[in-house]
């Protein structure tokens, strides 16, 4: 039986893999709790994907059965932000949060900020973009 933690590894694996292959991508990051290392077991997955336009991610969702069989999907709009919450059927509950690069642009938005003090690792960054963020939120 595949542990939740190797699962947790495994998906972003794949979602990182499939990323790099993305030319609309520029950058995918884990926030929340998981990027903290303090999830749970029923903590869901957090993502942050800039692309240069989340509505074609968003308008064909088919890739996200790439990651495994999913159960339910729906959208939330969180500003700039829109999510696909995606629950699969092996358990795995990821909220894959569709953005443009704006998001990390400077001045740093105050939703961008809250959500990068929170806890943010980063699993792609094509451009430098989400690797000049934690400095500039920290003050540092």
């Amino acid at each position: 039986m595949t542990s939740p933690g190797h699962a947790v590894s495994e998906f972003l694996n794949s979602v990182t893999d499939w990323a790099i292959h993305q030319p609309t991508l520029s950058g995918v990051a884990l926030v929340g709790s998981h990027a903290r290392g303090e999830a749970r077991p029923d903590s869901d997955i957090d993502l942050v994907l800039l692309c240069t336009h989340p509505t074609a991610f968003l308008d064909d969702i088919s890739w996200a059965r790439l990651f495994g069989e999913v159960a339910a999907c729906q959208t939330e709009d969180w500003g700039m932000v829109t999510s696909l919450r995606v629950s699969y059927r092996n358990g795995l509950e990821v909220e894959f949060g569709m953005t443009t690069p704006e998001w990390a642009r400077f001045p740093i938005d105050a939703g961008t900020r809250q959500v990068v003090s929170n806890g943010m690792r980063i699993l792609l960054d094509k451009e430098g973009a989400l690797g000049r963020l934690p400095d500039a939120v920290s003050g540092a």
